[in-house]
């Protein structure tokens, strides 16, 4: 009998409804923090065992020498590398990876929201002071968080699946000067990975924006508490309910002088278009579907494929050749040895929108000033590490209404039973995940949707300030005075998280020093254009009436003034970008630091040098007005295929 099997026959010998011994949320987070190290312990200890520098038992990596490097197996280097290895047998692929093999809590979608920064699997990051958003964050910096296993970040987000809207691709195309980059010649990369299961998987136009038969299983789930009053409320408001990754991002609603739903120039509308709809995720079965589970674990593992966990890439190598240069290899420190290996065709850097630019600029390719003025001899003059884009959020609500996920009460025998025997109910649900809409602001440039909402049905529990905290970095002394009396007594609430979704803010990333173990300086400068302020400020009233004007929703937003904005109006225009200014931060989606067009040629090739190549959503020249996880996949797709045609 397996694991699995033998934890079902003592549950289902459990009553129906059995409460765990102690509040959940009170030792959830030690224990999982307990539970992560041990298993990278584990892990590390068996890798050194069975796949050591000094001797490998692994017959696939018993080289120093092979034709492509890949660095990175986040959610687009696990992409290139298992396609770039099926592609050709006689090919040698080498994937190094700072972590190891992600827990089996990873899988787990309600684990997210306390997955996210864990230390010894993630990578954790804070932005330098920001002075127009996040001021009550700690030190005034915003946190996040990469993921540092096979998988990465894919194997600790909120797995939504959201690509975005049909213009910001076409954008890129213009980025990149090449029309391959647009959105009718991307889309199929998009449906080339997807097996859809989502929530429209039914409809008649499934097929001509989906995909069937992919390795990455789309799916909707069960557990969304409050979704369908958010639907009903939006239905009430002419607001459409859709598929935002189908024939458009935004709705249809009546114009001033018609009966009949009908597309009109803006100025005409009563609203500006939205629509909302249910959340598609990346799971299987109820369980967390990484890149690393899509791409090799559960669909064959290519014997030409060499994967080097905990391995920590320091620097990219290169030689001249005829007057240019050309990446030769990488070296890399794994299990207190420093190595070098080589790439007879290409190295491919696929370490995120943060990990990539660091390791290009420490390798010699960035601002020759930048460079210079940290000794670090300089290989290629671009501009890497500038174009930072990242989507800043500002928290709307709460809004004291049920029903929402509270983990001392919904945390049960009976959550667990229903997860592990048939992948449903709330252990299998992105935690309090609950519907998302997307809206048009009077600043957007061009006039397409430029805004994002995910209702978040999350009750305010005694936990919830520190659980908020190790989220977004929001203090907790703050959020604790804020929930005050309301989270002792566990009352049942929705959060709206609102984003920018094209912000027109663009910060940098530079090096801190020109150690590799050095985090680098990030500055998103959220905030710093003022259209942002004025477009999140359009979207926060937009959800206020939707919740206070409803009569399926029909909730008062939370009564006590933010802290830090008590001296201003409640609920004035004024009092809002009080509460934007001080609750913001980063939503973990940054792109744009090797973007296409400025540091890649349109083929993803790093200008001026041969052999390498950056894929990941660091190349993304504009953020998509949708969470990047599906761009990123997408762009590794491309991307792939852009190397094999040249093999």
């Amino acid at each position: 009998m397996g694991l699995v099997d033998g934890l079902n026959t003592v549950l289902n010998a459990l009553p129906a409804r059995w409460p765990l011994p102690l509040p959940a949320s009170a030792v959830i987070v030690t224990a999982l923090t307990l539970a992560i190290n041990s298993w990278v312990t584990l892990d590390m200890a068996q890798d050194v065992a069975t796949n050591s520098e000094l001797l490998s038992l692994d017959p696939k990596c018993q080289f120093t020498s092979f034709d492509y490097i890949v660095v990175g197996a986040g959610g687009a280097g696990m992409v290139v590398a298992t396609r770039i290895a099926n592609a050709s047998s006689s090919n040698r692929v080498l994937l190094l990876e700072a972590g190891g093999e992600p827990s089996i809590l990873n899988d787990i979608p309600s684990m997210d929201f306390f997955l996210l920064n864990q230390p010894a699997n993630t990578w954790i990051y804070n932005s330098t002071v920001q002075t127009k958003a996040c001021q009550n964050c700690d030190g005034k910096r915003t946190l996040t968080t990469r993921g540092k296993m096979l998988g990465g970040s894919t194997a600790v987000n909120f797995m939504m699946y959201v690509r975005g809207n049909k213009e910001d691709f076409n954008r890129w195309a213009t980025d990149a000067g090449d029309n391959q980059w647009n959105y009718e010649n991307l889309l199929p990369y998009f449906k080339k990975s997807e097996d859809y299961n989502g929530a429209y998987a039914d409809d008649s136009s499934s097929t001509q924006y989906h995909g069937k038969g992919g390795l990455l299983n789309i799916a909707t789930h069960d557990y969304m508490p409050g979704a369908d009053e958010f639907l009903a409320a939006a239905t009430e408001k002419g607001y459409t309910i859709g598929d935002y990754n189908g024939e458009n991002q935004e709705g249809r609603i009546l114009s001033l002088y018609h009966n009949a739903p009908i597309h009109i120039p803006v100025k005409l509308f009563l609203a500006y278009p939205s629509v909302f709809s249910k959340i598609d995720v990346t799971t299987q079965d109820g369980w967390r579907e990484n890149t690393y589970r899509a791409f090799y674990k559960d669909t064959g593992k290519p014997n030409n494929l060499c994967i080097k966990k905990y391995a920590h890439v320091t620097k990219i190598n290169f030689r001249n050749v005829e007057g240019k240069p050309r990446a030769t290899g990488v070296t890399y420190q794994r299990h207190n040895l420093t190595r070098t290996v080589t790439a007879r065709k290409e190295v491919i850097v696929s370490a995120g929108t943060i990990g990539s630019p660091k390791l290009l600029l420490l390798s010699g390719v960035g601002p020759t000033s930048h460079l210079q003025s940290l000794k670090i001899p300089v290989v290629k003059d671009l501009p890497v590490g500038q174009n930072l884009q990242d989507h800043t959020y500002t928290i709307v609500g709460p809004f004291m209404k049920s029903p929402s996920l509270n983990p001392n009460r919904d945390v049960t025998v009976q959550a667990a039973t229903s997860f592990l025997l048939s992948g449903s109910g709330a252990l299998a649900a992105p935690a309090g995940l609950a519907g998302q809409a997307f809206f048009r602001s009077p600043v957007a440039q061009p006039d397409y949707a430029d805004l994002q909402v995910v209702q978040f049905s999350v009750a305010l529990y005694p936990e919830l300030p520190r659980d908020l905290n190790k989220f977004f970095g929001i203090r907790t002394d703050i959020l604790e005075n804020w929930f005050d009396p309301y989270n002792k007594e566990n009352t049942d609430a929705r959060f709206l998280v609102l984003w920018v979704g094209r912000p027109k803010s663009v910060g940098n990333l530079t090096l801190a020093s020109n150690n590799p173990q050095d985090n680098p300086n990030i500055d998103p400068q959220y905030l710093a254009h003022p259209d942002d302020t004025e477009a999140l400020l359009y979207g926060f009233k937009k959800v206020v009436d939707l919740f206070e004007n409803s009569t399926s929703l029909n909730t008062p937003i939370f009564p006590k003034p933010v802290p830090g904005c008590e001296n201003l109006t409640f609920k004035s225009d004024e009092y809002y970008r009080c509460v934007i200014k001080n609750f913001s931060g980063s939503l973990y989606h940054h792109v744009g630091t090797c973007a296409l067009g400025k540091v890649v040629d349109n083929k993803l090739k790093v200008k001026g040098i041969d052999g390498l190549r950056v894929i990941d959503a660091s190349v993304i020249p504009r953020t998509p007005n949708a969470n990047t996880q599906a761009s990123t996949i997408m762009v590794a797709e491309k991307g792939s295929d852009l190397i094999i045609a040249d093999m």
